[in-house]
């Protein structure tokens, strides 16, 4: 059989251009997961890479919803329009997603200020910028913990729900109302405050009581020079303090990945 054999056979069981609008739109939803989520490796992996998983990974979700997609449009403006919402409700799923390892970037941010390592960076992948130490070692940490956990797995799953809850050819209903949704992404935004002082305030916290206890012995000894003193000595604090919580972090890590995976179910609910 020939390739116009093939295709004829296509064109009898489904419509190929269809299908191929179809899957392009799956892919406005997928490609920002893939292109903003730091546990796929960021800037290391290449874009000709990251396409060929959006477009893998659209296929596979094309049985999905290949029953319930009745009518494309295949005209310019109605097809844009629905690119733009597929666009759109993947940032959405790209943005509750990364909070956890942007707040994991900020607590590391906090630390390396309060020790006074600040000026000491490296150049994260994931993230695709130069950050300080502890940020570096926490999203790294975040991004192993993630892994391990299958959390890419249930980005995946929480992926297909979306094609369940909002249709490809039709856009968000807020059966809630647009408000609930777009409250939920700004306590989204402000929980990643809130978690990246959890996260770091145990090196905080020690920071602060060896600056406390140095200030202390410049009261009684004004003759030490405790400002160079504090310069290795608090370091040395926060890298040991660190270490030592490194379980109930990790904990905390893990928590906050449940979290984030029940307010992503959350913000679905509010867009279908």
């Amino acid at each position: 059989m020939n390739v116009a054999d093939l295709v004829a056979e296509l064109g009898t069981r489904a419509n190929v251009s269809a299908v191929i609008f179809t899957v392009a739109l799956v892919m406005c939803r997928v490609m920002p997961v893939l292109i903003f989520s730091p546990f796929l490796g960021g800037e290391v992996v290449p874009t000709e890479l990251k396409m060929g998983i959006g477009l893998t990974l659209s296929i596979v979700l094309y049985p999905l919803i290949a029953g319930s997609v009745t009518s494309i449009p295949l005209s310019a403006l109605p097809y844009i329009a629905l690119m733009a919402k597929e666009v759109f409700v993947g940032f959405t799923i790209a943005f509750v997603v990364n909070t956890l390892f942007e707040a994991a970037r900020v607590a590391g941010n906090l630390v390396d200020t309060m020790s006074g390592s600040n000026n000491a960076q490296l150049y994260v992948p994931q993230l695709g910028q130069q950050v300080t130490l502890f940020s570096s070692f926490k999203v790294q940490l975040a991004v192993v913990l993630f892994l391990t956990l299958n959390g890419h797995h249930l980005v995946i799953e929480a992926l297909a729900d979306s094609l369940v809850a909002v249709p490809l050819d039709g856009f968000p209903r807020f059966h809630d109302g647009p408000w609930p949704f777009f409250d939920l992404m700004i306590r989204v935004f402000a929980d990643l405050l809130r978690v990246s002082l959890a996260l770091a305030a145990p090196a905080m916290l020690a920071t602060f009581l060896t600056d406390v206890a140095l200030g202390a012995i410049n009261r009684v000894a004004p003759q030490i020079q405790v400002f160079f003193i504090s310069m290795s000595v608090k370091p040395l604090v926060s890298v040991l303090l660190v270490f030592l919580v490194l379980g109930a972090l990790m904990d905390r890590m893990q928590g906050e990945m449940v979290v984030m995976l029940r307010t992503l179910n959350q913000a679905l609910r509010l867009l279908s």
